[in-house]
């Protein structure tokens, strides 16, 4: 995929923010930009970012997941990351982020995220 970014919205109010490949200080402010954009003008009641396509991640990238998060607060969205490989899993939990953003450790062998499950943070600011 050439593109780093795919944002879909979904029809309840979702704003799905899929990541390619690495995510890092070569690509992060632009797609922080577009995100910036997007979520602008869609105003999401929730904001869920798959990273089950990303190969790395750097502290770009990281900071990326946290200006999401922010833009999730000013809205009172939910935030969700969803499907970490275990590497980027490892990344988030050294950092403090995993639990904020309510990301699950992936499981061997087992399905990153369990369709339905819903592990997103509760509202910001509420």
């Amino acid at each position: 995929m050439d593109e780093p970014v795919r944002i879909s919205e979904q029809g309840d109010g979702t704003l799905e923010v899929a990541l390619f490949g690495d995510i890092d200080f070569a690509n992060a402010s632009t797609i922080r930009e577009t995100v910036r954009a997007v979520v602008a003008e869609a105003a999401p009641t929730a904001i869920r970012v798959d990273l089950a396509a990303v190969t790395f991640l750097d502290s770009s990238g990281i900071a990326l997941l946290v200006t999401a998060h922010r833009l999730a607060a000013g809205l009172g969205a939910r935030y969700s990351v969803v499907n970490p490989t275990s590497t980027v899993y490892e990344h988030l939990r050294l950092t403090g982020l995993a639990g904020l953003f309510g990301v699950a450790r992936p499981t061997a062998g087992g399905p990153r995220d369990v369709p339905g499950a819903d592990r997103s943070s509760p509202p910001v600011g509420r």
